[in-house]
């Protein structure tokens, strides 16, 4: 946790032990109306709201694989809480005051802070992560096209199979969007273990979700190649034929155009914010060192090593995914 997430979860546990004492001293004393709203209010926006925040801001964004959307926030936040709910406590027996009605309006905010940042975070889509995958899987489209073209010289016959009559389906593109345009793909999907997407009601919330066919290929364990070849059979039998031919024609050239750095792991490769746990362990034994320096012994007992990549991981334990990644392709020797 960062300094002010772990000052949210340090001040409900402070509110929690004042709002103890206060109920104490009201069960044994005919006490003051301030010291009932005191208990009341350190509980609520004390105790319960502070631990909220601090909980909230660590885990949610981390439990939707992103970044909190606007971490400059949550300073200002802090205080803002603070300062809301202490001022109006003590102001509270001046009710109803100008300074009560201030200080109510701080809490308000501070809450509407955390309200619209956490929401922003997990409803709005990441766009800079977005633009940055654009931008890396575009070069590797372009030099290709460009390549084929200058060193063979029967270049017209490469776009002639290369025109697809329908559109082909590509890693990158989105689980949900594949549903929607090719409906009959759905079986593929089952056939390749992903069987809860039988179920019509969890396509429908499958649909709404931003997680490529990498992605999803990465988390269940699923052969991307053999995935994507049999969705685009699924969708158009004649054109996956032509890709083949065209793959298998095109020799080690075609190979190469076809691998993706993002696919699985193999030895020699640099490890990769997107490589998954488990192949990093499995291709290189020797970076155990390292989940072990970071994660502790329960990360080889966790069955989310299966499923989480290296970038999820870091964000889960709050660890700089810069130096992890640097030390373990430092570990692997790549």
């Amino acid at each position: 946790m960062d300094r002010y997430t772990k000052g949210f979860v340090v001040a409900a546990l402070v509110y929690f032990f004042l709002a103890a004492i206060l109920g104490i001293w009201m069960g044994g004393t005919d006490t003051a109306g301030w010291a009932r709203f005191a208990h009341v209010h350190f509980n609520l926006l004390g105790f319960m709201a502070m631990m909220i925040y601090g909980v909230g801001y660590f885990i949610l964004p981390r439990f939707n694989g992103r970044t909190l959307r606007w971490p400059s926030w949550v300073p200002a936040h802090f205080y803002a809480a603070n300062l809301g709910l202490i001022g109006m406590v003590a102001t509270a027996p001046e009710r109803p005051s100008m300074g009560f009605i201030l200080f109510s309006a701080l809490s308000v905010i501070s809450a509407g802070m955390f309200a619209v940042n956490l929401g922003a975070t997990i409803l709005m889509e990441p766009k800079p992560a977005e633009e940055e995958e654009e931008a890396s899987s575009a070069p590797e489209v372009v030099p290709s096209a460009a390549a084929s073209g200058a060193s063979e010289a029967a270049a017209p016959e490469v776009p002639s199979a290369q025109q697809p009559v329908t559109p082909r389906i590509d890693p990158d593109m989105r689980v949900g969007e594949i549903l929607t345009r090719w409906p009959r793909t759905v079986d593929v999907f089952v056939g390749h273990g992903f069987a809860s997407l039988a179920n019509p009601e969890h396509r429908e919330q499958v649909k709404q979700i931003p997680i490529t066919l990498r992605m999803a290929c990465q988390r269940h364990n699923v052969d991307l190649d053999d995935m994507v070849s049999g969705l685009n059979e699924a969708i158009a039998p004649s054109f996956a034929a032509r890709a083949t031919s065209a793959a298998t024609e095109g020799g080690l050239a075609g190979k190469a155009r076809a691998k993706s750095p993002k696919g699985k792991l193999v030895k020699g490769e640099t490890i990769g914010a997107d490589h998954i746990l488990g192949e990093i362990l499995a291709v290189y034994p020797v970076t155990e060192k390292v989940f072990r320096k970071y994660y502790g012994d329960g990360c080889f007992s966790c069955p989310g090593q299966a499923t989480e990549s290296v970038k999820q991981s870091a964000m889960m334990h709050n660890v700089n995914e810069r130096q992890l990644l640097t030390e373990l392709n430092r570990a692997a020797g790549v």
